[in-house]
């Protein structure tokens, strides 16, 4: 029951980059933060979709935000307290993120506008590239298990690979919901695959099948609940795959579901604030802080139209925060949406890159000494 997959909901919960952030903003200053004492810190993937969103956070909260983020979204608790070194009311924004292509309404790609011929691939590459190898491994699975009938008894043939037990890795039926178990000796042993007389929880669950009808492979109907995986993280030289460690055991609801990347993405988000939320609790180094943690989607559509970024949309999920006097309080997702939209978009302190940096540019250079 821990790996269940939260409510985390879209819809009318999206905002706006160029909205959201000035309502983060005007919500720090409503909990008593100082925007003098502000440090904000974001907790992005590296991808560059991710940029538009740190361009406001500096606007806004007039400095460049700490990099709390590793790739895939995943908070890097281990900088809590550099983090806390470098300010006194401490933001901390997390999001993992997934692409959107408007046009097509396809949720997991994002069109590439600086490739050859601008392909639409996967947004989040890190977080593709985890899931590729357990679709390939479902996809296969949908077609190596089948239904059918021998002499008048429903059957479910299923491919010898996939009745290995001793197998290193891969896609694992729970054989108890496909093989009848006051029969289970095989029907028929076939080339590469055995046939068995079908589980009768099985037969209940799908009423509407024609059993007697074509051979035919089981496709849709090999439901999240009928399998597990093993698969061992890929060590690399940063070590094991901690995106992988931590979504693998929502493995078969999203290998299933009609979003794999968007619910891969949503997941590792409601992970990711547990997560990071007892790890703020057990931090030294905030004591007697203000901090506030939020985490979110970044739902990143494809810009088009001569846009140079995309229109990034923030879906908030849930925050914490831990006040220098002693209160602390949690927002699930509607609390949390209705504490954002009872802000204002207008922030009079937001800053003007371009006079900043004209301002910096006009300003006396520092000659540094010889050493």
């Amino acid at each position: 029951m821990q790996h269940v997959m939260g409510n985390l909901r879209l819809g009318r919960m999206a905002i706006r980059y160029s909205q959201f952030v000035p309502k983060l903003y005007n919500y720090c200053l409503s909990l008593g933060f100082r925007r003098d004492r502000m440090m904000p810190s974001r907790a992005f993937c590296s991808d560059e979709s991710q940029g538009y969103p740190v361009i406001l956070m500096a606007q806004h909260f007039g400095t460049f935000p700490f990099d709390h983020g590793v790739v895939g979204g995943k908070v890097a608790t281990d900088r809590h307290g550099p983090h806390a070194h470098h300010g006194e009311d401490l933001v901390i924004v997390q999001a993992s993120h997934v692409g959107y292509d408007a046009d097509q309404q396809r949720f997991g790609v994002y069109q590439r506008q600086r490739t050859t011929h601008g392909e639409f691939g996967a947004n989040c590459g890190k977080l593709s590239a985890v899931l590729d190898w357990y679709l390939q491994e479902y996809r296969r699975a949908r077609n190596d298990v089948q239904l059918g009938t021998i002499d008048g008894t429903p059957a479910v043939f299923i491919d010898n690979a996939l009745l290995n037990p001793n197998r290193t890795g891969g896609l694992f039926l729970h054989l108890d919901q496909f093989i009848d178990p006051a029969r289970p000796a095989p029907l028929q042993v076939l080339a590469t695959s055995k046939a068995f007389a079908a589980a009768p929880s099985l037969l209940a669950k799908l009423p509407d099948h024609d059993w007697h009808g074509a051979r035919r492979p089981i496709g849709d109907m090999l439901s999240a609940e009928r399998f597990f995986f093993r698969h061992q993280p890929v060590v690399g030289p940063e070590g094991h795959d901690l995106l992988e460690e931590a979504i693998a055991p929502a493995m078969p609801t999203l290998v299933t579901s009609p979003n794999p990347a968007l619910d891969a993405a949503r997941y590792h988000t409601q992970i990711e604030f547990d997560r990071t939320y007892r790890s703020i609790q057990r931090e030294p180094a905030y004591h007697n802080k203000n901090v506030l943690f939020m985490s979110g989607l970044n739902v990143d559509v494809s810009p088009r139209g001569g846009l140079l970024f995309p229109l990034t949309k923030f879906v908030p999920w849930a925050a914490y925060a831990r006040l220098r006097d002693g209160t602390s309080f949690l927002l699930e997702q509607d609390a949390l949406f209705d504490a954002l939209s009872a802000q204002s978009v207008d922030n009079p302190d937001q800053i003007s890159f371009d006079a900043a940096i004209e301002t910096m540019a006009a300003a006396e250079g520092i000659e540094l000494p010889s050493v």
